[in-house]
């Protein structure tokens, strides 16, 4: 599973207060094709939106109420200036559906 697999959730859980929900994205690819690169997250964070707003996760916890939602990338390269940029742009569009995405560099 990673970025590429637009319609496998990569990873999820809970955050340790119970109130959000977590999804993790891996992201292994490196910024030699940057167009394409932020296409493939593009995609992805779609199809988790669609996952959130489908209350698909209802199957792993069909008794559980969130509050907020978090989509964590885990990228094994530096983000370009480019990415950090779509990534703001996102972060402000999901707000008011209580979505924030974090990215994590490992």
């Amino acid at each position: 599973m990673s970025v590429v697999d637009i319609n496998k959730v990569d990873g999820i859980g809970i955050s340790k207060d119970g109130n959000k929900l977590m999804l993790l994205i891996t992201d292994h690819l490196d910024w030699t094709n940057e167009y394409e690169h932020i296409i493939h997250l593009q995609n992805k964070i779609n199809a988790y939106i669609n996952f959130l707003e489908t209350e698909q996760y209802k199957e792993v916890y069909p008794n559980k109420q969130f509050e907020h939602y978090c989509i964590e990338i885990h990228f094994k390269y530096e983000l370009s200036s480019n990415c950090l940029k779509f990534i703001n742009v996102v972060n402000e569009q999901l707000k008011k559906n209580h979505i924030t995405i974090e990215t994590i560099v490992v």
